[in-house]
């Protein structure tokens, strides 16, 4: 699997969220950039800027390190986009997910047909709690519906598979 632009943006969108993309396009081909020039580039307070390069630090996606401004006083930090990263980040991902999925296929698996859904989509339970509720939706008082989770089953399992496939892919770019 090769690592793609988008993948990258797509990995670090969904682990730190939409606000650190600009932060990454404008550091992916560049290396110790402070973090007053990457606020100023990407038209955001610093604070802001500080505060997405210290979680995407913690997911090992950029370094740092500091130098004292001698006539300030103050401590700049100059970062660094670690592309490399990107792909480890995919697997954890894709592991996490993975174990996810197969947990609730058991448990879909496990109380085949035993589901109740409200009409409104408030809530979903198991056939004990639907007993307990009277089959009736503790939200909003509408009749619990039996819901035939056949299609989750079949959804979790293509997810499943998909997720292997993806894992493998990874492990032959290795």
């Amino acid at each position: 699997m090769k690592i793609t632009n988008l993948k990258i943006y797509d990995t670090v969108k969904e682990v730190i969220g939409e606000e650190s993309i600009k932060i990454i396009e404008y550091l992916k081909d560049k290396k110790n950039i402070s973090d007053f020039k990457i606020a100023e580039k990407v038209d955001k307070d610093i604070h802001e800027v500080r505060n997405i390069l210290y979680r995407l630090y913690d997911n090992n996606l950029v370094s740092y390190y500091r130098k004292k401004d001698r006539q300030k006083g103050w401590y700049i930090s100059y970062w660094t986009f670690n592309k490399k990263r990107v792909k480890e980040l995919i697997d954890k991902i894709n592991k996490e997910k993975l174990a996810k999925y197969t947990v609730r296929l058991k448990e879909e698996e496990s109380n085949l047909g035993n589901f109740y859904l409200c009409p409104n989509a408030c809530v979903r339970v198991g056939f004990e709690k639907a007993v307990d509720l009277e089959y009736r939706c503790p939200e909003c008082g509408n009749i619990l519906n039996h819901q035939d989770n056949t299609r989750t089953i079949d959804f979790l399992r293509s997810k499943i598979k998909e997720l292997q496939m993806n894992g493998k892919a990874l492990k032959g770019r290795a």
